[in-house]
């Protein structure tokens, strides 16, 4: 069955506002005065015309205006969605390990390093040579470009970044051979931050990005963002990459149990705990979070020693996919 475009309903309510006017002009005359005061509906003199020759029944249909087109009435809602546009943003690969030892380094936040348990962390790496090392997450503080109040006499973003790349040389230097990936935090998402903030336009500039910056290709470094790194049959996350709580959990292990609900070893609570639950089928879950090894007492919070934890983790994934997972806490320098 037809069905009049909106087209000719916007001519029909022309023609019917001026019917009288119309009809007592010749028909080309009429259609002249139609494409002349109505160019959007009678785009040229033969539309004009020829409208008013259907009017007129000079095509058999007699004073009936029933247009010249049709539309297809869509019948199902999947038909109306798809003419949205949709985004997709493309889903981010895990990084899987297998068959390697790893040492795992989080939350140094250079410059507000604890100098005595990062020596102590790094010289334990050193010595059982790891085949990667990860650093997983807030390696910088980036406290120049944070939206918290600043003091003005801290390292610059510039003093910053000058540091990192000479930890990050130290580091190829003590495991010239090892696999180095640097997986970003929370506080490395600053730099992002920052920039989108402040400075849009440079968005895409190459040479700001964090890589660029900490010259992760002359030391041969990769860079990981927010995805997963698959240690075997753990997952490896910094921490914040699904979301704050509303609480500080008494122990971060469990409360970040409630969130995965799989293996997984996290950063970024700045303390050492462990939480392992089994289920009616016997499969085994287990939660580590790995202490920090930046100052327990920042000028923030002066007496966050009483929670916070020096730490790291050494884990060896075996090619079936199985893990052990050495959380080790370091007390005035020495590692337990």
């Amino acid at each position: 069955m037809k069905q009049f475009t909106p087209q000719a309903h916007r001519r029909m309510d022309i023609y019917n506002r001026h019917r009288e006017e119309l009809e007592a002009m010749p028909k080309r005359t009429a259609g002249r005065w139609l494409h002349s005061n109505y160019p959007r509906e009678f785009g040229s003199l033969e539309a004009g015309r020829d409208f008013m020759r259907i009017i007129n029944g000079a095509k058999g249909e007699k004073k009936q205006y029933l247009g010249m087109q049709t539309i297809e009435k869509k019948s199902t809602i999947a038909e109306g969605l798809a003419k949205l546009r949709t985004f997709e943003e493309s889903k981010a690969q895990p990084i899987v390990l297998n068959d390697c030892e790893i040492l795992v380094l989080s939350d140094i936040h250079l410059p507000f390093h604890d100098l005595q348990s990062l020596t102590a962390a790094i010289e334990y790496g050193e010595a059982r040579q790891p085949d990667v090392i990860l650093l997983n997450g807030d390696i910088l503080d980036c406290y120049d470009i944070s939206r918290f109040m600043k003091e003005q006499d801290r390292p610059t973003i510039t003093d910053e970044i000058a540091m990192g790349v000479e930890f990050l040389e130290l580091l190829r230097q003590a495991f010239p051979k090892a696999r180095i990936i640097y997986k970003l935090g929370n506080h490395e998402e600053r730099m992002r931050h920052y920039i989108l903030k402040n400075a849009p336009q440079f968005g895409n500039l190459k040479a700001l990005e964090f890589e660029s910056l900490l010259q992760f290709e002359r030391l041969g470094i990769e860079r990981v963002n927010r995805e997963i790194i698959k240690a075997g049959k753990l997952n490896i996350l910094h921490g914040h990459e699904m979301g704050e709580s509303v609480f500080s959990p008494v122990n971060p292990a469990r409360g970040y149990f409630l969130k995965a609900k799989a293996n997984t070893l996290v950063g970024h609570y700045h303390q050492s705990s462990h939480h392992s639950e089994g289920d009616l089928n016997g499969n085994k879950v287990g939660v580590w979070s790995t202490g920090c090894l930046c100052s327990l007492s920042p000028e923030y919070r002066p007496f966050a020693y009483t929670k916070w934890k020096h730490g790291f983790a050494y884990v060896t994934v075996e090619a079936d996919g199985t893990f052990q997972v050495e959380n080790k806490e370091i007390i005035d320098g020495r590692i337990f």
